[in-house]
Order: C-alpha cells, then structure tokens, then sequence
C-alpha cells in the first residue's frame, strides 16, 4: 500500500505508481502498488475495499480495461464501481514525445487527476 484513504482504492500498476501519487495527492484515496499483474493480488485489493469506499480506478500502462477482468473477479461479491484509466483503443495521429502522447491520451498527471475526480464525483 502506498497511500491510505477511505474514498475509494486506486491500483497503479507498474510504471504508473509514481504519476497517480502524484494525480491523487490530497485525495482522500488507498493506493496500492501492483508490480506485476500476473498473479493479481486480489487478497489485497478486497481488504483495502472493506476498509474504504466501494471505488475502485485501475491506472494501467498498457490499453485500459486490460487489468478489469482480474479486478471483477476479486470483488465478485462487493458492489464496486470501477473506472479503467490506460490508453484508450484509438490511435494517435501525430508525432510528439512520449510526455506529448500521454497528454493527449489522458495518461498525463492532470489527465489522471481529472479523471479520477470526475469519476469520485
């Protein structure tokens, strides 16, 4: 666990840990820390969940949703809403630096920030 808070749990999953910090910084939130997905430490992510709000964001670096499933199956029996933050299934159609790509596809601090405030309401 790298942070603790009680309006929801945020996984970060590998190189995305140090920019969620950043995105969720004065957010009441949990953030776990997942170095690997496979095995997805589902044991974790459940009691973080009854400690917290039923709000789960998975920030993943590869395309969104992917680390979904895994998720699902861990809190089968919890109502949980869930948002998937990774790089949308469209492709970019300009150059830029990777700082530049993940601006445009929400992957950036800001993008994260506004994307788990708006989905926390």
């Amino acid at each position: 666990m790298a942070q603790e808070g009680s309006r929801g749990v945020v996984v970060a999953v590998g190189p995305m840990l140090e920019r969620t910090l950043e995105a969720v910084a004065g957010l009441d939130l949990t953030v776990l820390y997942a170095t690997t997905v496979v095995p997805f430490d589902g044991e974790t992510l459940r009691t973080a969940v009854a400690n917290a709000a039923p709000n789960v964001v998975v920030v993943e670096p590869y395309y969104e949703g992917a680390l979904v499933p895994e998720v699902v199956h861990a809190l089968r029996d919890v109502p949980t809403r869930i948002e998937a933050i990774g790089v949308p299934r469209r492709v970019l159609e300009r150059y830029g630096s990777p700082a530049e790509h993940d601006a445009a596809l929400g992957l950036s601090v800001a993008g994260i920030r506004a994307r788990v405030v708006g989905f926390l309401g």
